[in-house]
């Protein structure tokens, strides 16, 4: 067997073989009523691209003998090759696999743009007397050295409404590849839901369409049909519409004596002739290109679509975000743990005490009045501990559960309110996902190194702040003093009362003992500075967990959608094929590369 040569050269769409990766970035979330489109349109629009790239390097006609169950399309298409191919009976169906005539010069096995689909080859010679039923999923070639058909592939197909799925998908399949349709129907079976819907398919789809009416009782019954069938809107081309009535015993002998067949038979030859199948073979191309063009177009408007719903959802789910903080915070000011306080205290206390002029009557007066009460047992004594081990023994203390329930208030709102309701949506698994749900353990992880982040500023900012207090004048000292006094019943308040009121607390509080000294002035600066940044780093640190789940939902739906790279290859891929029909529109041909 000698292969056709592949045809030097290629259009600009076909350069490359389909990128794999593009492909498999053509994806969506599910947010839109249209998401179920998307998949579909992607693996349609890639197969159609395989069946154009495989036409073009294989310039045969391919012309697809189909219909219904028993309509006698095995009999027309045995009797238009002129050879038993095909096996016909009663018995139904008969045509189990697709069976196909060609050339012994046509290969077709190599780039077949269906890869489920399998080969078998055989010599015309070797069919049986009375033909072939074919095997499902495989694609029989019948080879043949017939000059008149050496351009073409002539295929019989198992019947469009087969109960079998394999069969009505090689019908699909090979109607893609199809350049010309002989579809055959009989007088039961015209009407059909199945056979109605494929052939108003083919007459949309622009395909050259050969409609026969096979076992007609009487010439008055094709024209019923013909009537019947223009009535339900399908514009029939009367010069190809074809009547043969039922005959029997041995219609495949009857037919091939009818006038009316060989009348067929003259118009088919004169379809399939080198110089009419180069023109059809060029109008189909235009044709697919157009339609591929369209269902880019289509499908790059459902993912932008998807696009836009996505950004829409993110913003959702920010109000949720932010109404998960406000409540957390709300609930974190009045369960504020009282070591927190104190250990502040105690670090501002050790630091700027010794700028305390009247520290020492005032532990004095202090010492007589707990003692009795430390040996009573009502006060403990204080811990020897370091402020180091102090803050982490806090850190140990930390209560977890306000920041879990914000957490799983925030996880209910969004399965609720934001997961799409249909469950094969990739957004809904994608919501429940183990992963995506922060665990308890990766709370308690995230707080506490953020409370040791805090207690490490704290440290730093308060030696800082000590080294830079002016020991000059000694009342300057002193009102400076009054000053820090005043932060700390100012940092207990506001904390008492929530850290974000800090700052009110400090005009409050503090500002009346400021005069106009610079010693004073910058005290009270450099503690507005640190009140800011204690209220920013102590809500930053609370919220953090939210803002890590926020951010986790967010990424699920971002991993989701469409890849840059695969929108790119789609407007490529549309604005190249559009090129090509309009070449072809342009000069009436088959566009060379």
């Amino acid at each position: 067997m000698t292969a056709e040569p592949e045809r030097q050269g290629t259009l600009p769409f076909l350069v490359a073989q389909e990128d794999a990766s593009a492909w498999e970035g053509i994806r969506c979330p599910g947010i839109t009523p249209a998401w179920g489109q998307i998949q579909f349109l992607a693996r349609q629009i890639l197969l159609r691209l395989r069946v154009i790239r495989f036409r073009w390097s294989r310039p045969c006609l391919w012309v697809l003998f189909t219909g219904g169950t028993g309509t006698g399309k095995s009999t027309l298409f045995n009797a238009l090759c002129g050879a038993s191919l095909s096996e016909t009976g009663v018995e139904r169906p008969k045509t189990a696999g697709s069976i196909a005539f060609v050339h012994r010069s046509i290969s077709v096995e190599e780039g077949f743009p269906f890869e489920a689909m399998a080969f078998r080859r055989v010599s015309v010679e070797s069919v049986p007397v009375s033909g072939q039923s074919g095997v499902p999923g495989t694609l029989t070639l019948v080879e043949h050295d017939r000059e008149m058909f050496r351009h073409c592939v002539i295929v019989d197909t198992p019947d469009v409404d087969s109960v079998e799925l394999r069969n009505r998908q090689a019908v699909e399949d090979l109607y893609l590849l199809a350049h010309v349709v002989i579809f055959v129907v009989s007088q039961e079976k015209y009407a059909d839901d199945v056979p109605y819907r494929f052939l108003a398919r083919i007459l949309a789809d622009e395909k050259p369409l050969f409609l026969v009416l096979n076992k007609a009782n009487k010439l008055e019954t094709s024209r019923e049909v013909f009537a019947s069938l223009e009535a339900q809107g399908l514009a029939l081309d009367g010069q190809r519409f074809h009547a043969f009535p039922l005959v029997s015993p041995d219609p495949a002998l009857a037919l091939v004596t009818m006038d009316s067949f060989r009348d067929l038979r003259e118009i088919f030859l004169g379809v399939v002739s080198r110089g009419e199948a180069e023109k059809i073979i060029g109008e189909e191309e235009n044709r697919a290109a157009r339609t591929l063009c369209a269902e880019i177009r289509r499908l790059l408007s459902l993912l932008q679509g998807e696009e836009a719903a996505a950004a829409h959802w993110k913003e959702q789910l920010d109000l949720f975000f932010q109404e998960a903080c406000r409540n957390l915070v709300e609930a974190q000011q009045q369960h504020f743990a009282e070591g927190t306080r104190e250990a502040l205290q105690k670090e501002i206390r050790r630091h700027f005490s010794k700028y305390d002029l009247l520290r020492t009557p005032r532990r004095v007066v202090a010492r007589i009045v707990r003692t009795p009460l430390e040996l009573l047992g009502l006060l403990e004594n204080p811990s020897t501990d370091s402020h180091r081990d102090e803050l982490m023994r806090i850190r140990r203390r930390i209560d977890l559960v306000p920041v879990k329930a914000a957490l799983e208030k925030f996880n209910r709102e969004v399965l609720e309110k934001l997961s799409p309701g249909d469950p094969s949506a990739p957004l809904y698994a994608g919501l429940r996902d183990p992963s995506v749900v922060l665990t308890g353990e990766e709370v308690k992880e995230r707080v506490l190194e953020d409370q040791e982040r805090l207690v490490q500023w704290l440290e730093e900012t308060f030696s800082e702040l000590a080294k830079g207090i002016p020991k000059t004048k000694e009342w300057g000292i002193y009102s400076a003093s009054i000053l820090w006094g005043g932060l700390i019943l100012s940092l207990e308040a506001a904390i008492g009362g929530g850290i974000t009121v800090l700052e009110a607390v400090l005009d409050t509080a503090i500002a009346p003992f400021v005069t106009k000294g610079a010693v004073e002035l910058f005290a009270y600066q450099e503690l507005q500075k640190v009140a800011r940044e204690l209220g920013r780093r102590y809500q930053d640190g609370l919220l953090s967990t939210l803002r890590m789940q926020r951010d986790r939902y967010a990424a699920c739906v971002e991993r989701l959608l469409a890849s840059q790279e695969a929108l790119r290859h789609l407007k490529t891929l549309e604005r190249n094929l559009c090129s090509v029909s309009k070449a072809h529109r342009a000069n009436g041909i088959r566009p060379e590369p």
